[in-house]
């Protein structure tokens, strides 16, 4: 169960939320804490954030930050570009019955089956970016050579009044089957 400061950080974005929905937001309470260690295997494959919410709204933005400065070579998050077009298009086609799973490891493969490109950052403390449940993204592996490990949040916002995905609103357990 996340701690007093980290709520206290994830209620303060919720103005920004509430601004950009102009609606009063839900604050979703299942959030992650993410680390990448150097030279780890696993990274987080290419995949949009509706595919794993899909009990509720496809009014919903997840925020991703940093925790901490992250230049490209310890793994941020990364998007491919213009991506949300095809998913979304994707999604309406099946009617929102995809399975909850990645859509792929092999990034450069995908970029060139969509033609488009991944987009690359060095990231900032204090840096928050907001993003569509229909962008693919995914992260690079860690290769710090000063062996320094990331550390990352994913909060998720949508409108009060909207559905919301029952699954999503309880603490992150490792064994909830998210």
């Amino acid at each position: 169960m996340p701690g007093a400061v980290y709520a206290n950080f994830c209620n303060a974005l919720s103005g920004f939320f509430q601004w950009l929905f102009d609606a009063s937001v839900h604050l979703h309470q299942r959030k992650l804490i993410r680390h990448a260690l150097v030279n780890d295997t696993w990274i987080t494959p290419a995949h949009y954030d509706l595919v794993y919410l899909r009990e509720g709204s496809p009014k919903l933005l997840s925020a991703w930050i940093p925790l901490g400065d992250c230049p490209v070579e310890r793994g941020g998050l990364i998007y491919l570009e213009g991506s949300h077009k095809h998913f979304a298009a994707r999604d309406a086609a099946e009617g929102g019955r995809l399975r909850a799973e990645h859509i792929s490891y092999d990034l450069p493969a995908l970029a060139e089956q969509l033609d488009t490109r991944w987009l690359i950052t060095d990231y900032r403390a204090g840096d928050v970016v907001v993003h569509s449940p229909y962008l693919l993204h995914a992260s690079l592996n860690n290769a710090d050579d000063q062996r320094r490990m990331r550390l990352s949040t994913d909060i998720r916002f949508q409108p009060s009044r909207e559905a919301i995905d029952p699954r999503w609103q309880a603490h992150w357990r490792d064994d909830d089957g998210l």
